[in-house]
């Protein structure tokens, strides 16, 4: 729990991977409305759209704010990210180095309908999400930046990020005591500041 807070890049890097399979199984397996009703679902009958869904639209070109004003075609535009799994570059991560993980299969439980691909991990340190942690220069800058990270690309070639999936706040929340330095000693005894990872 010290240098560079690896159980944090860990559980943020694999919170986005889970997101990315998660979203490809539902766009599969739902239709456009369905897809929709869960991303923005009606609380005490009123439905309204969330800050990084608002990034969303604007991205789109959509400049309607009211959630039930969207067209069909606009509620498909937002709904689905068509993201093509076979460009999926996102890989999870674990603190270990275990060559039997570097090629694996996922999705083979009967509930996952048959959705199965082949994926990989990579160890901790090489996450793009440990390089974010050190070169933020604050929880603004880390946030715009794990915002920006290319998960893959959808079924005509534009890239897909971690914000178009609206994974960006909950890995930034894992994240919020992880850009904060330790104040540690050498052992002459002087205070040194450490931050990030090897």
């Amino acid at each position: 729990h010290l240098t560079g807070d690896i159980h944090a890049i860990t559980a943020a890097n694999n919170l986005l991977a889970a997101q990315v399979d998660t979203r490809v199984f539902h766009e599969a397996t739902q239709s456009d409305s369905d897809l929709y009703n869960r991303l923005v679902p009606k609380k005490q009958g009123v439905r309204k759209f969330s800050n990084i869904q608002l990034r969303r639209l604007q991205k789109l070109g959509i400049t309607k704010t009211d959630p039930d004003s969207l067209t069909p075609d606009e509620i498909k535009r937002f709904a689905r990210l068509d993201i093509d799994p076979a460009t999926i570059t996102w890989e999870r991560v674990v603190d270990t180095n275990d060559r039997f993980l570097r090629k694996i299969t996922i999705g083979q439980s009967s509930t996952e309908k048959g959705h199965t691909r082949e994926t990989s991990f990579s160890i901790t340190v090489a996450s793009e999400i440990m390089a974010i942690l050190a070169l933020a220069n604050d929880c603004q800058d880390m946030k715009d930046r794990l915002g920006k990270i290319v998960v893959a690309l959808n079924r005509e070639g534009v890239p897909v990020t971690a914000d178009d999936l609206g994974a960006t706040g909950a890995m930034a929340i894992l994240l919020k005591d992880a850009i904060k330095p330790t104040l540690m000693q050498t052992l002459e005894g002087t205070p040194v500041l450490v931050h990030a990872g090897p």
